[in-house]
């Protein structure tokens, strides 16, 4: 097992991966920025270094800083949470060659499935439905008539995006001409420079996704997710298991295995897809730790962040996959402008967050504030589980969008289920 970790990450995932690491009795060394000197993850690693001012690139995007601090204090792996350079294959390959472990796959399998664009068109070849689209754009002049060509409304994408970065939708000409410069500027920002490349917007769909684990040449399903709840494709809502037929998560699953069956895949990973009807299309393949990855720890009983270290540590025996048979729910609190949080008070159910009352929400990372879990022997009892979490939830100081959450959980759509990718939108525009 490994002796000490480095943690290249910030805020609750920082914190969540120290507390896997001290429970494996692994030592922990955090990096951070300037502005997050005085930060709860800093407070408690056992070592921390910083990298770099406030800006991104210049600390959690800076390689050479983070491998310089994992030299300095005898890290043997790196873990890099997600976001920042969790997909980042250069990052992977430059961790091993300084003979350290990198905690995920292999730098060839970040590179198969961090290039939207590349990953497609595996899963085209494997025979897995995709998303109508356009190939990789070299020339901007090729943006237009490719879209005229799938039809408005169209999704212009950066190829290493996510997280609800580098995405931007066009309903005309008019307005692809506008979200251009900020699809580059966004994912140039969180992930370096990317290619674009246009999807259809698909209407009246469902975002579902499936975790898994690559182990010993086997790919494991660890459930599925509804992360259908989203704010300009960022999730806010996700809840496991996904409301699925059986013969749906079949299909589903079945799918998975064509994907990544044979693939040689190692660790933990996610699998994407839109539902329209009874199809699904395969939407993008994430080679890291997910940010909801806590409502399916709750659902397999495993310590998803555990597990991904001891696989990464070459002892797969430690790994023990359950069955919690509950169905877990999440809501991410953010802060919708920066500020200092005067109170932070939080109900009595799994809280994961990088905050206590007094600290600075900085405006130049994501502005989680932290995620409620609750979880119940069926739907209906974990949905008035979260109603009344949130109820006992106080956050004063900076705003957020804890109002918006209560109105979307009592909505008779989010109680029924039924809802989809455009129903909290909806809900906050008042349609």
């Amino acid at each position: 097992m490994f002796k000490k970790v480095l943690v290249a990450n910030r805020g609750e995932i920082a914190v969540r991966i120290i507390a896997a690491c001290r429970q494996l009795a692994i030592s922990t060394v955090v990096v951070y920025s300037t502005a997050d000197e005085q930060a709860q993850f800093v407070q408690m690693a056992d070592e921390a270094i910083c990298v770099g001012p406030a800006s991104a690139q210049e600390s959690y995007l800076n390689r050479e800083a983070i491998l310089m601090a994992a030299q300095i204090t005898g890290s043997d792996a790196i873990h890099p949470g997600y976001g920042f350079l969790s997909e980042d294959p250069l990052f992977a390959t430059m961790v091993a060659e300084c003979g350290l472990t990198w905690i995920g796959p292999s730098p060839d399998q970040i590179q198969r499935y961090a290039d939207k664009e590349r990953s497609r068109e595996l899963a085209q070849k494997r025979g897995v439905p995709t998303i109508p689209g356009s190939g990789l754009i070299t020339d901007d002049r090729q943006i237009k008539p490719a879209a005229e060509e799938l039809g408005f409304p169209v999704l212009l994408k950066a190829s290493f995006g996510g997280g609800g970065k580098g995405i931007r939708v066009a309903h005309d000409e008019q307005e692809l001409s506008q979200i251009i410069a900020v699809v580059r500027q966004e994912s140039g920002a969180s992930f370096g420079s990317s290619p674009l490349y246009l999807e259809r917007d698909l209407q009246n769909a469902r975002h579902i996704e499936v975790q898994v684990l690559g182990l010993n040449e086997q790919i494991i399903i660890l459930g599925d997710r509804n992360c259908s709840i989203q704010l300009h494709r960022q999730k806010v809502v996700e809840e496991s298991p996904a409301n699925l037929t059986i013969e749906q998560r079949e299909r589903l699953y079945q799918a998975v295995h064509r994907l990544l069956d044979q693939s040689g895949y190692e660790s933990l990973g996610t699998v994407e897809f839109l539902q329209v009807g009874e199809e699904f299309y395969f939407l993008e393949m994430n080679t890291r730790l997910q940010v909801e990855h806590g409502v399916t720890e709750e659902t397999t009983g495993i310590d998803i962040v555990q597990t991904q270290i001891v696989v990464a540590a070459g002892q797969p025996e430690l790994v023990k996959v359950g069955d919690a048979q509950v169905h877990a729910i999440e809501a991410r609190i953010n802060a919708t402008a920066p500020g200092q949080l005067v109170e932070l008070e939080w109900p009595a159910t799994r809280i994961e967050t990088g905050y206590a009352a007094g600290n600075q929400i900085a405006p130049y990372y994501d502005a989680l504030v932290g995620k409620i879990i609750v979880t119940a022997s069926i739907r209906a009892q974990a949905v008035q589980k979260l109603r009344q979490a949130l109820k006992q939830t106080k956050i004063t100081g900076v705003p957020t969008n804890l109002a918006a959450v209560e109105q979307l959980v009592a909505s008779p759509a989010f109680i029924q289920g039924t809802y989809d990718i455009r129903t909290y939108q909806n809900l906050l525009d008042g349609c």
